[in-house]
């Protein structure tokens, strides 16, 4: 388990290409599909699936993968309640959903999206990816709705600031997000 995790984590580290992200989601329920006791492969598919999304900019697709998604990250959240890295995945896929049609979808997944990452920061104070992905999502509103890069800068900022210091349990345990917390906080300048 530890090694294929390890091997499968590895190689998400450096995706960046929809296929990419696409064939690790099929790799980590593969190994949920073994492991059925385990959080993390479900984790780690649901964010891929997210991240393809994100990566592929298909709006037509948006809807079945944050689906499938879901479903993954509700799995992990059955095994491990109350964990904040998979409540801020949840967010993640709740803000992959107004890509569809941002104008309908904002304010109903905006909010949940919002109310995921709060929750997330409740569980865990230290982890960083809830702060970025509430920044970020910041970054992408309109200032005319509450949002841009003034909003966003002191979020990304604090969010940067515990990357620095944030430890993962182990060498599988979640750490994404600094170099895209970075890359935003430079956009906000």
């Amino acid at each position: 388990y530890l090694a294929a995790m390890k091997s499968a984590v590895s190689q998400l580290d450096s995706a960046y290409a929809p296929s990419q992200y696409l064939q690790l989601a099929n790799t980590f329920e593969r190994i949920a599909g073994v492991e059925k006791s385990e959080w993390l492969p479900d984790y780690y598919a649901a964010y891929c699936y997210a991240m393809f999304v994100f990566s592929a900019h298909d709006k037509k697709s948006v809807d079945m993968y944050m689906d499938k998604a879901e479903a993954l990250i509700n799995k992990a959240d059955s095994i491990k309640p109350n964990n904040s890295e998979i409540i801020t995945v949840k967010g993640l896929i709740n803000s992959g959903r107004i890509m569809v049609d941002p104008m309908s979808r904002g304010k109903k997944y905006g909010i949940k999206a919002n109310e995921n990452y709060s929750a997330a920061m409740k569980l865990d104070s230290t982890n960083p990816r809830p702060c970025f992905l509430m920044g970020q999502g910041l970054f992408y509103t309109p200032k005319m709705f509450g949002g841009g890069k003034d909003k966003a800068k002191p979020v990304i900022q604090t969010s940067v600031d515990k990357y620095k210091t944030f430890k993962p349990e182990s060498d599988i345990a979640p750490h994404w997000g600094e170099a895209m917390a970075k890359e935003v906080l430079t956009q906000c300048e």
